[in-house]
């Protein structure tokens, strides 16, 4: 006698060439996404960072073309100095800072964005972005009434060469 083999139904599609082909693609990638983030995390490397640093520019610093970002911020600083001059202000209101804004983005070129953050009576913060340029790190720029400032990402979790806005924050805590 002869035993017949017969395969489940099943097992007749798993085996299949256009079941096994994809399934085996796509569990290659995801294989491989995994591993990668892996080894992304262990590296201490972010996609997104943290922490920022913020660094002030050098004294008698002018920009230059590829910098848009300080050109917009300086450019900010200017129409605000004009308008509280222009409305007799000692203090920045929330009208005053949008409309040198609107004033900024009208009158300049395309080449730089302003974000307002926070306005209060003593206070402003305002961010300024390139929209283009060739150096990758100098495309933020944040305007407060103190000066302007390069916003750098932090390549590396919690580094402790960097004074970091966190590490302000917990030391203004600290005084407290």
């Amino acid at each position: 006698m002869k035993r017949k083999n017969l395969q489940e139904p099943y097992l007749k599609t798993l085996t299949s060439n256009w079941v096994t082909l994809p399934l085996m693609l796509i569990l290659g990638f995801a294989g491989g996404f995994i591993s990668a983030g892996y080894g992304w995390v262990k590296s201490g490397y972010q996609f997104f960072p943290s922490e920022i640093i913020v660094k002030p520019p050098p004294p008698n610093v002018t920009a230059c073309f590829p910098d848009m970002g300080f050109a917009g911020a300086l450019h900010f600083q200017k129409e605000l100095s004009v308008q509280m001059h222009k409305n007799h202000l000692q203090q920045y209101s929330d009208s005053v800072v949008q409309s040198s804004i609107v004033t900024c983005l009208a009158n300049g070129s395309s080449s730089f964005s302003l974000q307002l953050l926070h306005v209060s009576p003593r206070h402003f913060q305002v961010i300024s972005t390139a929209a283009g340029g060739l150096a990758p790190y100098s495309r933020h720029t944040l305007i407060t009434e103190s000066g302007c400032y390069y916003l750098y990402p932090i390549p590396k979790r919690r580094s402790s060469d960097y004074d970091s806005l966190i590490q302000v924050r917990w030391k203004e805590y600290a005084k407290l």
